[in-house]
């Protein structure tokens, strides 16, 4: 599978969630990102925005390999980490709970990008005498 358009808007978002962190880190005095509560409200919006456009509801629409279903549990876990490390930032301005938002949502961000980057996707093959589909297709 090929990155698409929307892969590039997640790379996008996921550089300003660093970028968001690192003026946290360097005491940048920014209206939103200066206090650990701003810096974890940026995160977590910039993340639901992201994760939006890394198009994680394909993952539980349709069947699932085994390789599939082993990235949703992995993709799931971090997302949970996600959220609970961004309410323990937001409700005891803690630097731990905003450090741990920042990692998975960049883990997040490169968990995706890879499986995008190296998801084969092929085309349903056909088995079987072709002649006998053309024969239904003509009788339709």
């Amino acid at each position: 599978m090929k990155l698409t358009w929307k892969d590039g808007v997640a790379t996008a978002i996921a550089a300003l969630v660093v970028a968001v962190y690192v003026l946290f880190l360097s005491g940048a005095d920014v209206v939103l990102v200066s206090s650990v509560r701003g810096a974890a409200t940026a995160i977590l919006l910039l993340g639901v925005i992201g994760c939006g456009y890394g198009a994680a509801d394909e993952l539980y629409k349709a069947p699932k390999s085994a390789a599939k279903l082993t990235y949703t549990v992995i993709a799931t876990t971090l997302g949970i980490a996600a959220l609970g490390g961004g309410l323990i930032a937001l409700i005891f301005a803690s630097e731990v709970g905003l450090a741990v938002l920042f990692g998975v949502t960049v883990a997040l961000w490169s968990l995706a990008t890879t499986r995008h980057i190296t998801n084969t996707c092929r085309a349903p093959q056909v088995t079987g005498d072709v002649s006998e589909l053309r024969k239904e297709e003509t009788s339709l």
